[in-house]
């Protein structure tokens, strides 16, 4: 673990990625907490509508008069939250399934496999709009749409990762011990599986920011007053010729925290396994 964050330290764009997550994460927990960072509720509307960025208002205000600072950091609690869920859900239903899948192997893993190939057929977009509407636009059935077109990757990462390790000699030994299969999977392989998988994680948040940000795009996210970058960003389209800010600093935040947890993903594969940072070196160098 030390020489794992030794290697992380020395990667300079993961650290300054890990910092920016960070500091989104915090405008997340500030959102949450409801800390009056501007002095304005994030629904509070007013006369001073459509005003460009100024002292007080530094991203200006939207056409009811709302403080688009304000909007935008309340806006970061949904996002993120989002992203975040959809990760840890998607983790838990892709590394379940692509374990049954890699463990049991044979006509198993070749069914498991085949259902996986067609969930990948279906367009995301089309699967998550269709969902959309069936749940509903709350938080809950945007989660749930893009939880279940998440999980794919992640299975198939899962399952390359036992179908490699299930034969190694320390598999064996624990079944010559008479561990069972509950036991093997859980000390054995899972431990030396998880690494990919988190980083495998952190490029699904980004994923799934975006994807809520283009469902709220076209009309099919978050219902008001609920508002995200995404919901926040739609709005701003319908100013851009006159008011091109209502929708540049909600975007400029969708592309920042997307940017960074990519950066952080890149460094933590190469933080994880060297020789992918040697390779890609090398590459440079020809």
């Amino acid at each position: 673990m030390k020489r794992f964050f030794i290697r992380l330290s020395k990667i300079r764009t993961a650290v300054a990625a890990l910092l920016v997550v960070l500091l989104i994460c915090l405008l997340c927990v500030v959102s949450y907490l409801d800390l009056p960072l501007t002095g304005f509720a994030f629904d509070e509307t007013s006369d001073a509508i459509l005003l460009d960025p100024c002292p007080q208002h530094p991203m200006g205000t939207d056409e009811l008069g709302r403080d688009l600072l304000t909007r935008v950091i309340y806006g970061s609690r949904l996002s993120i939250t989002i992203g975040v869920l959809t990760a840890l859900v998607s983790l838990v239903i892709g590394t379940v399934y692509g374990a049954i899948a890699g463990y049991c192997g044979g006509k198993i893993d070749s069914l498991l496999m085949r259902i996986v190939d067609i969930a990948y057929s279906l367009p995301d977009l089309l699967v998550m709009i269709l969902l959309g509407v069936l749940i509903g636009r709350g938080t809950l059935g945007i989660l749930i749409a893009l939880a279940l077109v998440s999980w794919r990757g992640t299975a198939r990462l899962v399952r390359a990762q036992f179908l490699a390790l299930k034969s190694e000699e320390f598999v064996e030994a624990a079944r010559a011990q008479g561990q069972g299969h509950l036991k093997i999977i859980t000390r054995h392989l899972l431990p030396n599986s998880i690494g990919p998988v988190i980083v495998a994680m952190t490029f699904t948040v980004p994923a799934a920011i975006l994807s809520e940000s283009t469902l709220s795009f076209i009309g099919l996210g978050l219902s008001p007053p609920a508002c995200s970058w995404g919901t926040l960003a739609s709005d701003g389209w319908r100013s851009l010729q006159t008011h091109p800010h209502l929708i540049l600093f909600p975007s400029m935040f969708i592309f920042v925290s997307v940017l960074a947890f990519n950066f952080l993903g890149d460094g933590l594969r190469d933080a994880l396994d060297p020789r992918t940072r040697s390779i890609s070196k090398v590459g440079k160098e020809l």
